[in-house]
């Protein structure tokens, strides 16, 4: 294995390897396991894990302004990130105080936005939430809990506008469905027939929810 990875040795019975948008490799594997078996399983993943690590690297080369927090998202256009005296979005670059105030000014800025676009797609699918909030999230854009509460993550809004309505078509789909069976997703290409194509685009941002 020609990759650096962490080992996370639990009561399971089988063994898994997963890979971060940073490229992180981590392997969960049973404690009895021996190393040559885990280098073994990760060999057999050799070209699996090739195409991810140079995929992944690939994005965060075109992302090393975001990265290094020199620019930012809106809406899918980069904006050059001033840290100063004030907290703004304005249509030249986004102003925040301290890199902490992000999740505050994309709230003020795109709040409304929001409940109007979960509105008008409520109406058009006839699904209905309990309610519609905005917080912060580590490794996921939106939920949908128990209760059909709608709790989208901030970062939402640096998204492109069609990749925010799957987003938002996918979680309002959920509270009807609370799975993602092959009846959710057809129900959801009722209302995004193209949803594997902005579900293969979201993936690009996703080292955003890992970032800030």
């Amino acid at each position: 294995m020609r990759y650096k990875y962490e080992i996370i040795r639990t009561p399971r019975k089988g063994i898994s390897v997963s890979i971060t948008n940073e490229n992180k490799i981590t392997v969960r594997c049973p404690w009895s396991m021996h190393i040559e078996e885990v280098e073994a399983f990760l060999d057999s993943k050799t070209l699996w894990i090739e195409k991810v690590v140079t995929r992944n690297a690939a994005r965060l080369a075109l992302n090393d302004d975001v990265v290094e927090h020199k620019k930012v998202y809106v809406e899918g256009k980069k904006l050059p990130l001033v840290i100063g005296d004030k907290n703004q979005i304005t249509a030249e670059a986004v102003y925040v105080k301290k890199l902490d105030d992000l999740e505050k000014v994309y709230k003020e800025k795109f709040q409304e936005g929001l409940n109007v676009s979960v509105k008008a797609l409520s109406e058009l699918t006839l699904l209905t939430p309990a309610s519609v909030s905005i917080k912060g999230y580590k490794g996921r854009w939106g939920c949908c809990d128990t209760r059909n509460n709608l709790i989208f993550n901030y970062m939402l809004f640096m998204l492109p506008p069609e990749i925010q309505r799957y987003v938002i078509v996918h979680e309002l789909c959920h509270t009807l469905c609370h799975n993602h069976s092959a009846a959710f997703w057809k129900l959801v290409s009722d209302y995004v027939p193209n949803y594997k194509k902005l579900r293969s685009a979201l993936r690009e941002y996703d080292f955003l929810t890992s970032l800030y």
